[in-house]
């Protein structure tokens, strides 16, 4: 029974210890300048038996639309890992396990998306988009259709925060 309870004890003082390390302010360093640095973390991993990953797509729907609404810094895609440093100006997005078909004939793009600016955060919590595709429309199109949906549906949601003089385009236009 006592190396029962002092197993115990040795097992709460190392998970204490180790939540108080854990509790350690996390330094963010500059972005470089000019670039908006969007981590993506992916829920699948390997080719999922498409060219392009979902890492891919997002990054080419980020950049189409930095670009289609005149943003003034270009946006950079990195894969969330050990060796990412967290900027004091970011966009991370955690992509559910991956943009899937829950209704005949429309796929749902699903990503929690978390702006960093100067070190506050803004959770946006989950923002969802979906994409109704036609029958025989080529799939790699139509996952470009939903990624780029998920793209300005983010960006609907940051872009007030991140570049407040930037002007609103007109309605119906994007």
């Amino acid at each position: 029974m006592k190396a029962k309870a002092s197993l115990f004890l040795l097992l709460a003082a190392t998970w204490l210890a180790a939540g108080t390390a854990a509790a350690k302010e996390v330094v963010r360093v500059p972005a470089p300048a000019g670039v908006l640095p969007i981590v993506i973390t992916e829920g699948t991993l390997g080719n999922t038996g498409n060219a392009y990953s979902d890492f891919d797509r997002l990054d080419m729907a980020f950049r189409a639309v930095a670009k289609e609404r005149n943003w003034p810094v270009k946006t950079v895609a990195e894969r969330f890992a050990s060796g990412t440093p967290d900027y004091l100006t970011e966009l991370r997005i955690s992509l559910f396990p991956r943009v899937n078909q829950e209704v005949p004939g429309e796929y749902f793009y699903r990503a929690w998306t978390t702006l960093w600016i100067d070190g506050k955060e803004y959770n946006f919590k989950v923002i969802t988009a979906s994409y109704s595709y036609r029958m025989g429309e080529n799939m790699d199109d139509v996952m470009e259709k939903v990624f780029r949906k998920g793209a300005n549906a983010t960006a609907d949601k940051i872009e007030s925060l991140l570049f407040p003089d930037l002007p609103k385009p007109e309605k119906g236009k994007k």
